[in-house]
């Protein structure tokens, strides 16, 4: 079982959310060229804050927007993966953090992205492909023998096989598309993150789950005011 998505490498270091993204637009057709200008423009769009990290309703924002239907099978109730992001990353503030994940969790419930809270297993993703859908998984890098780092980052699942997960990982060469990686592993390599989460998306609405609930925006981050220094 495997979909011909197209390959597409992250050009920037924290890009591989909308890279992901991309590829899951060009294989439904929903954007063209795949190229960096369209990179950094949903790179805008998925990131909470700068380039602290892309969580769950960054990458489904995009894709939704453009037409697709995702659909998120998550741990985590509040903000998962970005609570680690702040706890890692130096200089991010957290009400920043929490405004830009409640927007994009916004986004999704106005553009009829469905989720469920629960632990994401291998029938969900075999279950997608035979949908005909793509999966974004969040991984861990040390899922790559390859990689020195072990950081978030999301993969484009394509295919299965056996226990294999075949996956287009922005980090690689265009040659290396379908990579095969051990589900059971795939599956568990976020969990150290606080959150393990797919994103599978297609052309259709999943008919499992709820809508994503419309939060208000924190008010304290609406309080703010800028004052220029003297």
């Amino acid at each position: 079982m495997k979909l011909e998505a197209p390959f597409y490498a992250q050009t920037m270091e924290f890009s591989c959310g909308s890279a992901c993204a991309l590829m899951a637009l060009g294989h439904f057709g929903m954007a063209g060229p795949l190229d960096r200008d369209l990179e950094v423009e949903v790179w805008r769009e998925t990131q909470a804050v700068e380039i602290g990290g892309c969580g769950r309703y960054g990458v489904a924002a995009p894709l939704a927007l453009r037409g697709l239907r995702p659909h998120i099978i998550s741990t985590a109730n509040g903000l998962g993966l970005m609570e680690r992001v702040h706890e890692r990353v130096a200089g991010i503030d957290p009400g920043t953090l929490e405004f830009f994940h409640v927007m994009q969790q916004r986004l999704c419930a106005r553009n009829g992205v469905t989720e469920e809270q629960r632990g994401p297993v291998l029938a969900d993703v075999r279950d997608a492909l035979g949908a005909e859908r793509l999966v974004l998984a969040l991984v861990s890098t040390a899922l790559f023998p390859e990689e020195q780092d072990e950081i978030p980052h999301w993969v484009l699942v394509a295919g299965a096989r056996g226990g294999e997960l075949l996956v287009h990982n922005p980090l690689d060469a265009p040659e290396q598309a379908h990579r095969p990686v051990a589900a059971k592993a795939l599956l568990a390599s976020a969990a150290q993150f606080g959150e393990q989460v797919l994103v599978t998306v297609g052309s259709r609405e999943w008919p499992d789950g709820e809508p994503v609930a419309e939060p208000s925006l924190p008010g304290g981050f609406l309080e703010y005011r800028y004052e220029p220094a003297d």
